[in-house]
C-alpha cells in the first residue's frame, strides 16, 4: 500500500452494507425448469382437462428431464417418447423458463410449416395467454406479436419459431437455446446441406458455454434422426419399483399378460378396454399389478443410464457415463392412469395384431412408435426356433450321416474359450450340422492355449458304418485376436485353416482377400450379410430334406437352437434409402454358433462344396472310392 505524504492522514472507514442492500445486491437463486413450472406455469383449459397450476406429480419422471435442461453442465437433452406423452408441454416449460430465468436467443423448430402454425396457435399462444408472467414480455402483451417463420421480439430476447427447411430454421443468426420437436419426422437432409439437427448445432457455437439443445420426438424407424440422437446420449430408462418385492426393472410390453378366448386367440379391442383381461406382471416376483399398483411403481421409479442398474435400495449400480448429453426413453406404460391404462394399451395391441394378420402392419408400427416410444424395426427375415426344430433328423451330434461328402468348420474366438461348428456338405448345398462345441481354452491371446482348437480340428468323424471323415477346411474369426490366430494358421500346416473377419464395407461380393505383409497367411474379409442370407434359405425356406436343406441332429439342444435363431434381418431406412442387415434379436443374446455357421459356410465356398457331384450319378458310373485324411471326403466316396 502506498503511504500518503501527510503523516497525519487517516484512511476513511468504509460504510457498512445495510441488510436491505445485501438482499438487493446478492444474486438471486435461479429456479430450475420444473420449479419454474410448478410456481408460475398455468395450463389453459383450451389445451387440457387438467387446467390450472402445473403439477409435477402427474409425470414424476419428467422432473429430471426438465431440470437437465436448466443444468449448465448439460448441453443436450434428447427425449424419445410416445405420442401425447407431454413432451410439447415440457418444451413449453423450457421456453417459459428461458424467457424468465435465463434469456437468450431461442429457436424452436417443427417438421413443417403447417405443424409450426398449429403449435403456435394451440400451444405457444395459449401458454402466454394463461401465464401472466410470460405475457408481460410480449410487446404490449399482444398475443399476435408471436410470429411464425420469422423472429418474435420480446422485451428481453429474440425467439424464432420455424420449421425444418424454413428461413428461420436455416438462417445464420446465432442461437443460445434450441428446441427441435418431432425430430423423427424431419427430412434426413435439407436440400444439399446437413440434416436439420446438425444445422441447429452449428448455429449454437457462438453460445457454446451456455447453450442447450432439446430434441424430442416420437420415433419412427431405426436410424432416424431421433433414434440417432438418443443413441448418442447416455440412453436413460425409467426403472420402476415393485411394491411387493421392492425390486426395480424397466417397464416393458412383454411383461403384460393378456387373457385369450377358448381358441387361444386375443379378444377384440373393446373387450380389453372394458377391463379385467390385461394385467402388468412384475418380472422379478411374478405378482399381477392393479392399475394403481402400476402407477405407484412408476412414481417410485428413477432414471438410470444405459449399462447401469437400479438396486433394491434405489442406488444406481455401475459406471455412470460422464457426458453432457442426456437422452431419455419414455413409454405409455409410464403415463398417469388418467391419460393411459394397461387395458387401453391391450385394446390397441389386439387391434394391431388383428390388422397384421390381414397383411396391414401399419397399426402395429403405430403402436410401437406412438405407445411404446420405440423405433419400428421391420423384420425382413424372421428366425424361429420352432421352425428349426422341424429340421431335426435321426443322426446324433458327432456322427456323419449318409449324403455328406465334405466337412468344413467355423470357429468364433472369445476371451477364454472358443466356439466351433462343423458342417457337412452334400450335393446341391445340402447341409448337416455335425458338431457344435465350446472349447474351454483359457486366455485365447496365448497361442499355446489355442492348440486345443488345433487338436479339435484334426479329429476324425465317423459314419454309422465306421468310415472316417476329416475336416477339409476351417475358417477362424480373427477380429478379436488377430495376431495369435494368424500365427496358428501359419503353424497348423496339416490343416487348411484361414483367418476371417466380418467387414461391412464388403458389399458387392462375398469376400475380399487381404495379404498380410511379411506373412504367407491371407485374411478374408467377409460380406456376412450375404452369407447369412444363404444360411437363412437353407434353414428356413427349405421345407423338405434334399438339396438346399439344413439338417440338425436329433439331440440338438435348446441352446443350440436359440443361438442359430439369435438374429433376424431388418429393414433399415435412412431418408429415402433402404437397406437390409442382420441384427441380434435382443442385446446380450448368444449368437456364437450362428457366427460359426457363417464361417463354416464360407470355408465351404472356398473348398468347392457348391460343386460337389451327385453321388448317385457317380455310383452308377462306377467311380472308385478312397479315404483321404485332411481331404475331408468320406471313405468310399469319390474325390471331386
Amino acid at each position: 500500500m502506498i503511504k500518503p505524504a501527510d503523516d497525519n492522514f487517516v484512511f476513511p472507514v468504509p460504510l457498512a452494507i445495510q441488510p436491505e442492500e445485501v438482499e438487493l445486491l446478492a444474486p438471486g437463486d435461479r429456479l430450475t425448469v420444473s420449479e419454474w413450472a410448478a410456481q408460475k406455469r398455468k395450463l389453459s383449459p383450451k389445451t387440457t382437462h387438467l387446467s390450472g397450476d402445473w403439477s409435477n406429480d402427474i409425470a414424476p419422471w419428467g422432473v429430471e428431464i426438465m431440470d437437465s435442461l436448466s443444468d449448465p453442465s448439460i448441453k443436450q437433452v434428447t427425449e424419445k417418447k410416445p405420442a401425447q406423452g407431454g413432451g410439447s408441454e415440457r418444451a413449453n416449460n423450457f421456453k417459459g423458463w428461458i424467457i424468465e430465468e435465463a434469456p437468450g436467443p431461442l429457436l424452436e423448430v417443427m417438421p413443417t410449416e403447417k405443424d409450426t402454425a398449429r403449435r403456435v396457435n394451440t400451444r405457444t399462444r395459449t401458454m402466454f395467454e394463461s401465464t401472466p408472467t410470460l405475457r408481460r414480455h410480449l410487446p404490449g402483451g399482444d398475443l399476435d406479436a408471436i410470429n411464425i417463420g420469422k423472429e418474435t421480439i420480446l422485451d428481453n430476447m429474440i425467439m424464432y419459431l420455424g420449421w425444418a427447411g424454413s428461413a428461420a430454421a436455416l438462417a445464420d443468426n446465432p442461437i443460445c437455446y434450441c428446441i427441435l420437436d418431432e425430430v423423427g419426422k424431419y427430412p434426413a437432409r435439407t436440400k444439399k446441406e446437413a440434416d436439420p439437427v446438425s444445422l441447429a448445432k452449428e448455429r449454437m457455437r457462438t453460445f457454446f458455454t451456455r447453450s442447450t439443445l432439446y430434441c424430442l420426438s416420437t420415433p419412427v424407424v431405426s436410424g432416424d434422426l431421433i433414434d440417432r440422437e438418443f443413441n448418442l446420449g447416455d440412453k436413460r430408462e425409467w426403472w420402476i419399483k415393485c411394491s411387493h418385492c421392492g425390486e426395480y426393472h424397466i417397464p416393458a410390453w412383454k411383461n403384460v399378460t393378456l387373457d385369450k378366448d377358448e381358441n387361444g386367440e386375443l379378444y377384440n379391442k373393446s373387450e380389453y378396454e372394458s377391463g379385467g383381461h390385461a394385467r402388468y406382471v412384475c418380472p422379478e416376483c411374478g405378482v399381477l399389478w392393479s392399475e394403481m399398483e402400476r402407477w405407484m411403481a412408476v412414481c417410485a421409479g428413477r432414471w438410470c443410464p444405459d449399462g447401469c442398474t437400479v438396486e433394491a435400495n434405489g442406488r444406481i449400480a455401475g459406471k455412470i457415463p460422464n457426458t453432457t448429453h442426456r437422452s431419455y426413453h419414455i413409454s405409455a406404460m409410464m403415463l398417469y392412469p388418467g391419460f393411459m391404462t394397461i387395458d387401453r394399451l391391450a385394446g390397441m395391441w389386439a387391434e394391431a395384431i388383428a390388422a397384421k394378420k390381414t397383411g396391414d402392419i401399419g397399426p402395429l408400427q403405430n403402436f410401437i412408435n406412438s405407445q411404446l416410444g420405440d423405433v419400428w424395426e421391420e423384420a425382413e427375415k424372421e428366425t424361429d426356433e420352432k421352425k428349426l426344430e422341424t429340421h431335426k433328423g435321426t443322426y446324433q451330434f458327432g456322427t456323419v450321416p449318409d449324403g455328406v461328402q465334405l466337412l468344413t468348420a467355423g470357429a468364433d474366438i472369445q476371451l477364454d474359450h472358443v466356439w466351433v461348428a462343423v458342417l457337412g456338405w452334400g450335393y446341391l448345398s445340402e447341409c448337416w450340422l455335425i458338431d457344435a462345441v465350446r472349447i474351454e481354452t483359457g486366455d485365447t491371446s496365448s497361442i499355446a492355449n489355442l492348440q486345443m482348437l488345433r487338436e479339435y480340428l484334426r479329429r476324425e468323424f465317423l459314419t454309422a458304418a465306421g468310415r472316417k471323415f476329416y475336416i477339409r477346411k476351417s475358417a477362424v474369426d480373427s477380429g478379436y485376436r488377430p495376431d495369435p490366430i494368424f500365427d496358428l494358421c501359419r503353424q497348423a500346416t496339416e490343416l487348411d485353416m484361414i483367418p476371417v473377419h466380418g467387414d461391412d464395407s464388403v458389399r458387392t461380393r462375398v469376400f475380399r482377400a487381404i495379404k498380410n505383409p511379411g506373412s504367407p497367411v491371407i485374411r478374408y474379409d467377409l460380406n456376412v450379410n450375404n452369407i447369412k442370407d444363404r444360411l437363412y434359405r437353407l434353414m428356413y425356406e427349405s421345407d423338405q430334406p434334399g438339396p438346399g436343406y439344413y439338417h440338425l441332429p436329433v439331440d440338438c439342444d435348446e441352446d443350440t437352437l436359440a443361438q442359430l435363431a439369435s438374429e433376424e434381418q431388418r429393414v433399415i431406412r435412412a431418408g429415402r434409402r433402404q437397406n437390409t442387415s442382420w441384427f441380434p434379436k435382443t442385446s446380450g443374446r448368444d449368437n456364437h454358433l450362428w457366427d460359426c455357421n457363417v464361417y463354416a459356410d464360407f470355408a465351404a465356398e472356398l473348398a468347392g462344396a457348391r460343386m460337389l457331384a451327385d453321388p448317385k450319378v457317380n455310383a452308377a458310373a462306377g467311380h472308385g472310392r478312397t479315404i483321404r485324411r485332411g481331404g475331408g471326403f468320406l471313405d468310399d466316396m469319390p474325390i471331386i
